[in-house]
């Protein structure tokens, strides 16, 4: 999906599009340290919910539904919340509402969930509203969004998503993904990316910083105008690299 909705208004989704595995990220919890998910989250099957903003009355609730949800839920489980609101926002709900078995985070520092993720609501900066199910190896076996964002998950479904990978908790399902939009010439790997706006331009820079940094992948960048090139060294590209370039929508 790369559009979502608000009250019928379409707006466009930005960022990586998750494959099979599940992206890492790192978001920074209510007490305003840094929390990678890899390492957090090792070994455990793990229940991500996301959503715009806690002021609204469907994310309150969504936060309070998964909270009920988890209550009953083996420790195999985490269950994670994440949106763009402050830490201190968030520490404020979890206290007043009683949340205490979701790990709610925020992503306002890095945008490295909602990149990482295709889940950047690009016109407003926020977090589309989604579920995603990722078993112990890191395997997406479920997931959910929300394309009118006024509207809640389907609740009945996550949780029969999540008794389907509690049953079975480990998948060795695994399909690459062929590289089509890069072209080969004279011992590079180039790809094109039109831009439409700004706006465009800044979400898509910052995907790029994302994939230097969190994915170790080295390649250059030539803005032209409304495009933005990318080029790679024959002897440095590999598929996994292609795959992740075409995965992004921006």
């Amino acid at each position: 999906m790369e559009k979502v909705k608000i009250k019928g208004d379409v707006f466009t989704l930005v960022g990586i599009s998750p494959d099979v595995i599940a992206p890492d990220f790192k978001v920074v919890s209510n007490d305003l340290k840094e929390v990678n998910f890899y390492d957090s989250f090792k070994g455990k099957i793990k229940v991500i919910t996301s959503f715009p903003s806690l002021d609204t009355p469907v994310c309150d609730l969504q936060v309070k539904e998964f909270n009920k949800i988890a209550s009953g839920l083996s420790k195999e489980v985490s269950v994670i919340g994440i949106s763009m609101d402050l830490p201190f926002a968030q520490k404020r709900f979890c206290e007043m509402n009683e949340i205490k078995n979701v790990s709610v985070f925020s992503d306002y520092r890095f945008y490295s969930f909602a990149l990482n993720w295709g889940l950047l609501i690009k016109e407003l900066g926020i977090i589309a509203r989604s579920v995603f199910i990722v078993d112990k190896k890191n395997y997406i076996r479920y997931y959910e969004i929300v394309e009118e964002t006024t509207n809640h998950p389907n609740y009945e479904k996550a949780i029969e998503g999540l008794k389907s990978v509690i049953k079975q908790p480990e998948s060795s399902e695994w399909e690459k993904i062929n590289c089509c939009s890069w072209q080969e010439k004279e011992g590079l790997f180039t790809k094109v990316f039109e831009i439409k706006d700004e706006l465009s331009l800044k979400y898509l820079l910052e995907i790029f910083v994302i994939i230097r940094q969190e994915r170790k992948f080295n390649f250059n960048i030539e803005i032209q105008e409304k495009k933005v090139i990318i080029t790679v060294p024959s002897t440095k590209f590999n598929v996994d690299m292609g795959a992740l370039f075409d995965s992004i929508k921006i």
